[in-house]
């Protein structure tokens, strides 16, 4: 029998594991997404998980879910626990920390809501995580995969920005630890002096900068897999829209067989089966046993310069959960008939939406269709 968990959606823990201490303030837009998005686990959570949510109004929110999408009320934790009865004791024994992704704020934040610390990973296995989240793991994946011919550059030097940017015009350079497009810029038409300036901030805040080639793309998605600890399962597939700088807009939702026949369409699907097979031995090695969770996998779809479609295997890891994954988990709720498009709008939503949570914070999740949102394929 399957333990029940404690959800906790914390968007801002890439920026938590760039700095990399216990004690995290993030930014107020972060923050503000954290407190909007609190019951965005209910989607996926099982009959008496429980979900962190510090807003009063958390418990009318869960009722509005309940009534509005027939989503079973999660109980809700409050995000500091009380000093009577602990507030998991509704939920089972020995309940699961189900975070978006770990992190010594993280762990603080579990603690503060009452989470018993010896549930909780050690500071030895979140130093690994924060390691392992690092976007030169891309490195160890594509070589293991024998994809050397796609390797990114880790660098620390801003002259070595320069002549990469140089020899491969229009360069993506990126923070090792960032997240939905941030702290990622394409070096196509800066001025050096620009160029050195930006890889600079980044090397000083964080230690390195990653570059990569630009690419023709296509079209990109995700592999979303999940690790128990001791083996690495393949468990399906996303498809995101990004802005042309690389920012994240939002997932696709819809059934399986949409993603796997726009695959199809562009020659890749048996390609990408093979490498979904090889990604669980390669990923197993990697991660396990100190991983256990959802984790995602980009990829890429590009035009090469002999003009024929190729796949790009791992353009980044993504040790956490994901909107790839939340996307696939509120399909599978829903059972869409045609594709939309799940996405967090600021301010007021935009006609033609349906709330997939109440809006807070100037925050809204969304669903529309995806019209010309498509992908071009």
């Amino acid at each position: 029998m399957s333990r029940n968990k404690i959800h906790l959606f914390n968007p801002e823990n890439d920026l938590a594991l760039a700095l990399g201490c216990r004690h995290y303030t993030p930014p107020p837009h972060a923050a503000a997404l954290h407190r909007a998005g609190a019951l965005l686990p209910a989607w996926w959570a099982d009959d008496g998980d429980a979900v962190i949510a510090s807003d009063p109004c958390a418990e009318d929110d869960a009722q509005w879910l309940a009534s509005r999408w027939g989503i079973a009320p999660p109980v809700i934790l409050p995000a500091k626990a009380k000093d009577t009865a602990p507030p998991h004791a509704a939920v089972t024994d020995n309940p699961a920390p189900a975070p978006w992704g770990w992190s010594d704020d993280a762990r603080r934040q579990f603690m503060m809501a009452g989470v018993a610390k010896g549930t909780l990973p050690s500071d030895s296995t979140i130093s690994r995580l924060r390691m392992l989240s690092h976007r030169r793991s891309s490195i160890a994946i594509l070589t293991a995969l024998g994809a050397t011919d796609l390797l990114p550059a880790e660098i620390t030097d801003p002259s070595d920005a320069l002549t990469l940017e140089a020899e491969s015009p229009g360069c993506f350079f990126k923070s090792p630890w960032s997240c939905s497009g941030r702290g990622v810029f394409c070096a196509g038409g800066l001025p050096e002096e620009v160029l050195r300036s930006k890889v600079e901030g980044i090397i000083h805040r964080q230690g390195s900068v990653m570059c990569e080639r630009g690419y023709r793309k296509k079209a990109e998605f995700g592999a979303l897999i999940e690790s128990d600890g001791s083996s690495v399962r393949f468990r399906g597939l996303s498809m995101f829209l990004t802005e042309g700088r690389g920012a994240y807009t939002g997932n696709i939702v819809a059934p399986q067989d949409y993603f796997a026949d726009s695959l199809d369409s562009l020659g890749l699907l048996s390609e990408l089966q093979d490498t979904a097979t090889a990604l669980e031995s390669v990923l197993a090695t990697l991660l396990c046993p100190v991983y256990r969770g959802w984790l995602g996998i980009d990829m890429m779809a590009y035009t090469a310069d002999d003009d024929t479609t190729r796949l790009h295997p791992c353009i980044e890891l993504n040790l956490r959960m994901t909107m790839g994954v939340a996307a696939m988990k509120v399909a599978e709720r829903i059972s869409p008939d045609r594709p939309m498009l799940m996405a967090w709008q600021r301010g007021t939503p935009q006609p033609g939406t349906t709330l997939m949570l109440p809006p807070r914070e100037g925050f809204a999740l969304t669903l529309s269709p995806l019209f010309n949102n498509i992908p071009s394929l």
